[in-house]
């Protein structure tokens, strides 16, 4: 089937649910389960008929043929760390103007503040559990912890 006809199949869908759930809206349920076919006939025949009509009005995309390498994100989740360094690497190498380079130094010297900033962090958890180390009762004996 075409993008059209389910478009048109969900909007023939709508009409149905749309009427049931509105026409029994007012009038309430005394019972749960009418409750709840009234709502789901309401908002499912509403979400079918905007659906179907975004469906109409939009143009079908393939499963990505059309997708240059150029339109996808620098930095892919599917790329490990060494083919995204390499990448890095050949960007700076072809980066000849100087806001190319301004802008990749700027890069650089945010992620060396946080990395720094990590590391930081990381220093004083290390000193405070070496601490707590020590109130229990181990020592450090060549690099290794041992009980006094």
């Amino acid at each position: 089937m075409t993008k059209k006809r389910w478009a048109l199949l969900l909007i023939a869908i709508s009409i149905p649910l749309s009427y049931y759930g509105f026409s029994n809206f007012e009038a309430g349920a005394s019972e749960p389960l009418k409750a709840i076919a009234i709502s789901l006939g309401c908002t499912g025949g509403l979400a079918c008929f905007f659906g179907g009509l975004y469906m109409f009005f939009t143009k079908a995309k393939g499963r990505g043929e059309e997708i240059l390498v150029s339109q996808t994100s620098e930095d892919s989740p599917i790329l490990d760390k060494t083919t995204n360094k390499k990448q890095k690497v050949n960007e700076m190498a072809k980066a000849d103007t100087s806001v190319d380079l301004m802008k990749r130094e700027k890069e650089l010297e945010t992620r060396r503040k946080e990395l720094e900033s990590l590391l930081a962090e990381v220093t004083f958890e290390e000193s405070v559990v070496e601490t707590q180390l020590l109130e229990k009762g181990w020592v450090q004996k060549n690099g290794s912890w041992g009980i006094k």
